[in-house]
């Protein structure tokens, strides 16, 4: 299985919602901050992100060898839609399916897709990539926990701009991973 993202993924948070929540009120950090909040948005919402789902709509696409003996789970929940699927038989040439069933869209922990009814996956020439799925995934809004937990992160780099310090850090209660854990994906 491989899985690409094909698209851009848009910051998390706006430059000025970053500044805002920092009380940067100066343009001197701008390239700076602009950094933060690509880190972040690439930490929470890229293509190995920690929470492991699609945040704000992203287009992806899955590659396997094979089709699955049932069900083709779509990672990065919520699933929006499925916008292709395609395979390449054993005489070689890609063809475009269209005889699928998309299931649990917009659902918090993923969507995934079954063959026609009273129909079976088609035999591909097992080579990777014989199998490829275009869908996309991600909430029409981002949820406000994960944009205070990327808000949280960025205020952190920001202070804190060097990889070690003689000064004790240590967790806050309820902050970051308190804001993700209920939206992080757990793959099977």
């Amino acid at each position: 299985m491989s899985l690409r993202l094909v698209s851009v993924i848009a910051p998390i948070v706006s430059s000025a919602e970053a500044k805002a929540h920092l009380r940067v009120f100066h343009s001197d950090d701008d390239a700076y901050i602009d950094g933060l909040i690509a880190a972040a948005s690439d930490h929470l919402l890229g293509e190995n992100s920690w929470i492991g789902r699609s945040s704000a709509a992203s287009e992806w696409e899955l590659t396997f060898c094979e089709f699955p003996a049932g069900r083709l789970d779509i990672p990065k929940p919520p699933l929006a839609s499925v916008d292709g699927v395609f395979y390449t038989p054993a005489g070689g040439g890609e063809v475009e399916l269209t005889g699928f069933r998309t299931l649990d869209v917009g659902v918090k922990n993923g969507g995934y897709i079954l063959p026609a009814k009273n129909t079976s996956w088609p035999s591909t020439d097992g080579e990777p990539g014989s199998v490829r799925i275009e869908f996309t995934a991600g909430y029409a809004e981002t949820p406000a926990s994960i944009k205070h937990a990327a808000l949280l992160m960025i205020g952190h780099w920001y202070e804190n701009r060097e990889a070690a310090t003689e000064a004790k850090l240590s967790d806050m209660p309820m902050a970051v991973d308190a804001l993700l854990m209920p939206y992080r994906n757990w793959p099977a």
